[in-house]
């Protein structure tokens, strides 16, 4: 189960990300406090048409590297913001969902490449 970010210039599937990871980027990119509320909204529902414009993915960008500087190598980033260097144990949270959410370093880094080089993108 993942995500899948189609760039606008180009209509290829550019960048790949599995569900866990991406509701925790997305809320990451909350915290950033660089684009409006109902932008990041639209991030979370793949298919309608949501995603950001190559202007919107430089500012993400590089409020996010700042950000991941900031990120240990084995740390993890969870949905509430909450940075901790405890491995993934990979249990599936019935009860408490959100610890379920989680992405790292080098998924953060993968994406703020990603953003650096696409067109804009819409979330699939």
């Amino acid at each position: 189960m993942g995500i899948s970010l189609l760039d606008t210039g180009t209509d290829e599937f550019m960048f790949d990300v599995i569900f866990w990871d991406w509701r925790a980027i997305v809320e990451e990119i909350r915290r950033l406090d660089v684009l409006p509320s109902e932008v990041i909204d639209g991030l979370h529902q793949p298919f309608c048409g949501n995603g950001l414009t190559k202007e919107q993915c430089t500012v993400v960008a590089d409020a996010l590297e700042k950000r991941a500087r900031c990120l240990s190598q084995e740390g993890r980033i969870l949905l509430n913001g909450t940075r901790t260097t405890e491995s993934d144990d990979f249990v599936f949270y019935k009860v408490r969902q959100e610890q379920n959410y989680s992405t790292n370093r080098a998924v953060i880094e993968k994406f703020i490449e990603y953003l650096r080089v696409s067109k804009g993108f819409r979330v699939c």
